[in-house]
């Protein structure tokens, strides 16, 4: 059984969808009414997930999101909330967030996406990515802080996947086998906590997303 944490200032809301999660017999669930509580929760419960609400009083789900990657980063983060704008999508990923749920959507489906999470990979509500990869092409130029980490042949590939290229045109470009290509999105995947070239594209606001969203699976690595 996993330990889910719930963060909601909103009493009613917090209760009934704590009770319908905890009524799958899965989960085992402990609640936060503020951002003050989380932390405190987080601490003593060390729990398996924390599901976080964005509009929060005293610096809402991001400050309980930046508490959980500095100092509890094995435990992983989705957002549950009304609605999340395309910066706070990509501020969320930048900072590791796992996934991004409405809370008008099915709970089984909610449910399906913490077991997601839970199983070490990612939810993103489609809602929520398309319109934060519509806000990245708008605004091209977007880079990520996080690009520090990054080495500078890792760097250009990534500029590269998010002008569209497939691995074969990185490899030609780069002067690279295609093999290489890959180790090197796996360790760029890694370092950016990012699971596809979709996220890696959301985050990095590349000038053809557009192009590089319809042109290039997540299925190629």
């Amino acid at each position: 059984m996993h330990n889910v944490l719930i963060v909601d200032d909103h009493p009613f809301f917090l209760h009934g969808f704590s009770q319908y999660v905890e009524s799958s017999g899965n989960f085992s669930i402990t609640t936060a009414l503020s951002v003050g509580e989380a932390i405190e929760k987080l601490e003593e419960k060390k729990p398996d997930l924390a599901i976080l609400d964005v509009a929060m009083r005293r610096g809402g789900g991001f400050k309980v999101l930046r508490h959980i990657r500095r100092y509890c980063p094995t435990v992983p983060s989705m957002f549950l909330t009304v609605h999340v704008d395309p910066e706070q999508t990509i501020e969320a990923m930048r900072l590791g967030i796992s996934g991004i749920a409405l809370k008008d959507t099915d709970p089984e489906t909610i449910i399906s996406a913490m077991e997601t999470v839970l199983s070490g990979g990612k939810w993103f509500d489609t809602k929520v990515t398309e319109s934060a990869l519509r806000f990245s092409i708008d605004k091209p130029g977007r880079t990520l802080r996080s690009n520090d980490l990054l080495t500078r042949r890792e760097a250009e590939i990534v500029k590269l996947v998010c002008q569209g290229l497939r691995n074969r045109d990185i490899a030609a470009r780069c002067n690279l086998a295609e093999g290489t290509v890959k180790i090197h999105l796996n360790s760029i995947f890694r370092k950016l906590g990012v699971a596809s070239r979709s996220e890696l594209i959301v985050q990095q606001g590349g000038l053809k997303a557009a192009q590089a969203h319809a042109a290039t699976s997540d299925t190629e690595y």
